[in-house]
């Protein structure tokens, strides 16, 4: 009897070894690391990500900030962690810009992490104050080409941020002049607009929803190329401007070496997760749209969108000081 009890030990541990997905089973929790602080809105989605996933998987998801310098503490940490499947980051566009902003960055993103899959899109707006007599995009390009030098500035959360871009894709595909004003956050920055220091604002969805709702702010279109679902009446900038798209996605990395079986059954979880009316509820309340890809086209999205806004950042010559 205690042979065969041995013996049966023996084989279920040695199958724990063998198994590349056994990691899933352990007793200690996965790490969803996040660059940005609690309550924000990345940092929902993620706990929304999160909570499904631990289902999907039968394993505690948990999340942990790690926030400041746009994203890049947190994805440094997980870079450097152990590629056990343990610790995984919940990303945005922002980390593909990163280094032109911090070029000291001691890693690379292509090179030390293995994509998971897409998760979504978090859809930004296009904003001008409530009693601007600005209706449409149209109308606000018309204004900004008779306005004087120098006038027209927009309101984004921070330099470099895709908000920013947003601004400055919007200027050299319109062929007009905009003059940039950073906030210290997407509150800070809406309120700047209400109370007129600025002329537009490109901000997130979410953020701009009260003002909007009180009047104070008026909401001219999204910047995706498609239309926000759950506003389907706020016309999207693509459909003045043919081509222009800017909106941030959302994805989930692993550490490079984790073993690809274990990969692929994350994001096969993450696919199912993605799937559910709830969290395509949760999703949307946050002004985001919920949106499953796998690694391979995850891989290919994250080198043709950096490409992308490395073209951007160079054709607006824009420099960013620390």
């Amino acid at each position: 009897m205690f042979a065969s009890r041995f013996t049966r030990r023996a084989l279920a541990a040695l199958a724990l070894t063998l198994s590349p997905v056994a990691a899933l089973h352990a007793a200690e929790p996965i790490r969803l690391v996040v660059g940005f602080a609690p309550g924000g809105g990345v940092d929902t989605l993620a706990r929304v990500t999160a909570q499904a996933l631990s289902k999907e998987l039968d394993r505690t998801v948990i999340v942990e900030n790690k926030s400041g310098a746009g994203g890049t503490i947190s994805a440094d940490y997980v870079s450097k962690s152990q590629a056990d499947g343990n610790t995984l980051l919940f990303a945005d566009t922002s980390l593909l810009v990163a280094p032109y902003i911090y070029p000291a960055l001691r890693y690379d993103l292509q090179r030390d992490f293995a994509p998971i899959g897409m998760v979504g899109q978090s859809d930004l707006a296009l904003a001008v104050p409530g009693d601007s007599p600005v209706k449409t995009v149209a109308e606000l390009i018309e204004a900004i080409r008779k306005a004087p030098p120098q006038t027209e500035t927009f309101a984004s959360v921070g330099v470099g941020s895709v908000h920013h871009l947003g601004g400055e894709l919007f200027a050299l595909q319109t062929k007009t002049e905009l003059v940039h004003v950073p906030y210290r956050g997407g509150a800070p920055a809406s309120q700047a607009l209400a109370s007129g220091e600025v002329s537009m604002s490109f901000a997130s969805l979410a953020s701009s929803i009260g003002l909007a709702n009180s009047g104070r702010i008026r909401l001219l279109a999204t910047l995706s190329e498609r239309r926000f679902p759950g506003m389907p009446d706020l016309p999207s900038v693509a459909e003045t401007i043919p081509g222009y798209s800017v909106t941030p996605s959302l994805f989930m990395l692993a550490p490079q070496n984790v073993d690809p079986a274990l990969i692929a059954t994350v994001s096969k979880a993450l696919e199912n997760s993605m799937q559910q009316k709830q969290v395509q509820d949760a999703f949307l309340a946050q002004g985001s749209v919920a949106g499953y890809q796998d690694a391979q086209a995850t891989e290919k999205w994250l080198g043709e969108e950096t490409e992308r806004w490395a073209n951007v950042i160079k054709t607006a010559q824009l420099e960013f000081k620390q």
